[in-house]
């Protein structure tokens, strides 16, 4: 797998993250554990900005 692979497979797990966020949110469900979710997406985007690309 390339870099590019990981990095877009990264990104459209944060998004997914975040859209199952919003929608356990607006169905009321899971209580305070749906912040989970959000806590998730966060930590990749803080590995996203603290891996170093091998190019």
């Amino acid at each position: 797998m390339s870099i590019a692979t990981g990095h877009r497979i990264r990104w459209i797990l944060v998004w997914l993250l975040i859209a199952a966020w919003f929608v356990a949110l607006a169905l009321n469900t899971a209580g305070n554990l749906v912040h989970l979710l959000l806590l998730g997406a966060i930590g990749i985007l803080v590995y996203e900005l603290l891996v170093e690309d091998a190019a």
